[in-house]
């Protein structure tokens, strides 16, 4: 993987992985589900949140640089058997977030042509995904950053429709009439996962012209600029729904807002965008992932024939198409678990937080040097483990998703940890040290 990408080409495809259109349109209708008009408070918190902790991300990566994302920094601060237990419990949230994806896009399509088949449109928008993931990177972020132009002009438009509706003064929606602590607590959660997504520039730091010099920087602005496109969105949209009698209780209250307040050509246009950001997340997201896959293989991690797959580089792109393979196949896998288990496997990863405060306050306690530096230390460390804490509970008391997903992910952590230790009591464990420097 050897074709030098700008760090503006690096902050267009974090911003198509995280998908502005996708998080308000689907991440907003959940959180409006949850807490109604409490989903201003709940975006705010959360983008706040996300673009706090982006600068954690924006640490680890300075310190350990690695196609793997996060994997390396744990696996140098915290040791390699937490970061074995980290690596395969984020596949099993990745491949079905990648799945769940493609059923949105064929989902979306047939509310234009109502007859196409769910699961065959599903694949076949994997397989266009993947064709992409795996060209040259400037050109897959050339592709990226179009379909990033159209969903970020339907975002103009739905908040501009917004903005001239009849609206509720703020002040009273930050101060929610009927306020639940827990099914808050799970709504604010949710602005904060669906506001995130600096991490994924961790992926593209050895693709990146200048590297590790570059990282925290673009990591830290990644954050900013993903929570202000979806939190300042919702921020507009809440105000203008929560006029609206019975809005709330629609199964989709923003597309539900939007055919209320604009006109069909209106309508249709963000439609048209919302395909799109649902598109344009497949094929940033394959990208990134794929590169974890690459650097799992490049390491050890994967054994025998996976561990070759995951190796293999297109000479003419430079592209990783073993590990985009292997992406594209797990997802289309996951497909078959059906909604309830792809909502399980991907709602309840909570760990992130915890592990790399941890492996920052270990980092700053050695005096470790680094190229970039969070502020606010030790704040930021300790809020994020508070955020996990609370993470934990709110979820624990969501006995249909979130106490399954935590029990079922946290699961994987514990058992790829052991499997780890046992590699190592037999003298194959991988030492998951980087091979070579970025550019």
């Amino acid at each position: 993987m050897e074709q030098a990408l700008k760090p503006g080409g690096v902050l267009l495809l974090v911003l198509s992985a995280v998908s502005p259109v996708l998080s308000v349109f689907v991440g907003g209708s959940a959180v409006l589900h949850l807490a109604g008009s409490g989903a201003a408070l709940a975006f705010l918190i959360g983008g706040v949140l996300a673009a706090l902790f982006a600068l954690l991300y924006a640490e680890l990566g300075a310190r350990v640089p690695g196609a793997g994302g996060v994997y390396p920094g744990l696996a140098a601060l915290l040791g390699p058997g937490v970061a074995h237990g980290y690596m395969f419990m984020t596949l099993v949230t990745a491949m079905p977030l990648i799945a769940f994806s493609a059923l949105g896009l064929a989902g979306y399509l047939k509310v234009i042509w109502p007859g196409l088949p769910t699961v065959p449109v599903a694949l076949a928008g994997l397989v266009l995904a993947a064709g992409i993931a795996v060209l040259n990177i400037r050109i897959s972020a050339l592709v990226t950053g179009i379909f990033l132009g159209v969903e970020m002009l339907a975002l103009a438009i739905l908040a501009w429709v917004a903005a001239t509706a009849p609206r509720a003064a703020m002040a009273q929606l930050l101060v929610p009439p009927e306020f639940h602590w827990n099914s808050f607590g799970i709504a604010a959660l949710g602005g904060l996962f669906w506001c995130g997504g600096a991490v994924y520039a961790l992926y593209f730091v050895e693709e990146m012209e200048g590297g590790q010099r570059t990282l925290g920087p673009v990591v830290a602005w990644a954050g900013a600029m993903s929570a202000l496109v979806i939190a300042v969105p919702m921020l507009v949209l809440v105000p203008a729904m929560d006029v609206v009698p019975g809005i709330y209780g629609s199964e989709t209250p923003i597309a539900a807002f939007l055919e209320r307040q604009a006109s069909p050509a209106v309508a249709q246009a963000v439609s048209a965008g919302v395909i799109a950001a649902v598109f344009n997340a497949m094929i940033a997201t394959m990208m990134a992932f794929a590169r974890m896959v690459h650097a799992m293989g490049r390491d050890g991690v994967l054994p025998g024939i996976a561990g070759r797959a995951a190796r293999l580089v297109s000479p003419a792109t430079h592209a990783p198409w073993g590990a985009t393979l292997m992406v594209a196949l797990a997802a289309a896998a996951a497909i078959g678990l059906g909604e309830r288990w792809l909502l399980i496997l991907t709602s309840g990863n909570v760990a992130d937080y915890v592990l790399i405060a941890l492996a920052l306050l270990l980092a700053r306690r050695r005096e470790e040097p680094t190229m970039w530096a969070a502020p606010a230390h030790p704040a930021l460390p300790l809020l994020a483990i508070l955020v996990t804490l609370w993470a934990i509970q709110s979820f624990w008391f969501d006995a249909d998703t979130g106490r399954p997903s935590l029990l079922l992910i946290g699961g994987v952590f514990l058992l790829a940890w052991a499997a780890w230790h046992a590699r190592r009591a037999a003298g194959t464990a991988p030492a998951m040290v980087r091979t070579r420097e970025p550019r």
